[in-house]
């Protein structure tokens, strides 16, 4: 990778099968959809979305590998090597180098709640393991939600190149964008609902699913171009994503709507809910609005 990550960082949804096992021979054609919509990069298992926690180390490394082999070059792969232990991290970083990836995506451990230092210790110990640029992930939903100042420590670290942060809180987002990202310490990425306030902020992008990323794509592209009337339009997208009668989640929301464009990537895996009929009616007329590619 020559040239740094900006825009729209797009995570491949992590197809099951009917069984709740990882479907392996679908893994190609979620990452053909991934691309249709658009995107910058894309990520292989690291994200909430992506159901990582639910994945054991040996799948991840499955999904890193046909990631990188569907991508193809097209774009670069960033591959999610969180994980609790620092052993498994350090066998996922290995791994992931040995698959080719252009990156590695991290985010903090989770079940026991870590320490400011100890979160700082871990990052250091990828840094030191790998040459590839890290994306610091910092996704409450799934660890501990990481405080700026714990985050500004991680992106002094040598080899941290890019950090996302998950919340919608503006206050901590604009902190961070003037610490970090103008600071030159890091890329700093947000979420879909602030890609383009964070852009006019100067920061990089945001890490988003598909579909989601067909707005966001028009956001970026729009903003890029001076056309900030287009930009704002395609960011009110966001407003009605997921839709109000969905109540399981954006993985289910996005595995949902992956599936009502034509690829089976079944529903979240057990013991987790899939969406309802309502639900799956909602997010057809949200695709319908936003022209989301089939295939």
């Amino acid at each position: 990778m020559t040239e740094p990550i900006t825009g729209v960082v797009a995570p491949v949804v992590t197809p099951i099968n009917e069984h709740g096992d990882l479907a392996v021979d679908r893994v190609a054609d979620s990452v053909a959809f991934t691309l249709e919509c658009g995107c910058h990069a894309v990520v292989a298992s690291g994200t909430g979305v992506q159901e990582t926690a639910a994945l054991a180390p040996e799948e991840r490394k499955t999904l890193i590998s046909e990631t990188v082999d569907a991508v193809d070059g097209r774009k670069p792969v960033l591959a999610g090597v969180s994980y609790p232990a620092q052993s498994v991290v350090a066998d996922l970083v290995s791994h992931a180098e040995d698959a080719g990836v252009d990156g590695l995506l991290a985010m903090p451990p989770w079940g026991m709640p870590p320490s400011h230092d100890a979160i700082v210790r871990y990052y250091e110990a990828i840094a030191a393991e790998t040459e590839l640029p890290i994306l610091v992930y910092n996704n409450p939903a799934v660890t501990v939600d990481m405080a700026k100042e714990t985050m500004l420590a991680v992106a002094r670290i040598d080899g941290v190149e890019y950090v996302k942060e998950s919340s919608r809180d503006w206050q901590k987002v604009g902190w961070l964008l003037e610490r970090i990202h103008h600071a030159g310490h890091a890329e700093v990425f947000t979420t879909m609902d602030v890609l383009l306030p964070t852009l006019q902020a100067g920061g990089s992008g945001a890490v988003i699913p598909a579909p989601a990323t067909v707005p966001a794509m028009r956001v970026y592209e729009a903003y890029r171009d001076g056309d900030l009337e287009t930009a704002v339009r395609a960011q009110r997208s966001f407003g009605t994503f997921p839709p109000d009668e969905v109540t399981t989640g954006l993985t289910a929301v996005c595995k949902a709507a992956t599936r009502l464009s034509g690829v089976d990537v079944g529903p979240p895996r057990p013991p987790y809910d899939d969406v309802g009929d309502d639900g799956l009616a909602a997010i057809d007329a949200w695709l319908d609005e936003q022209d989301v590619p089939t295939l």
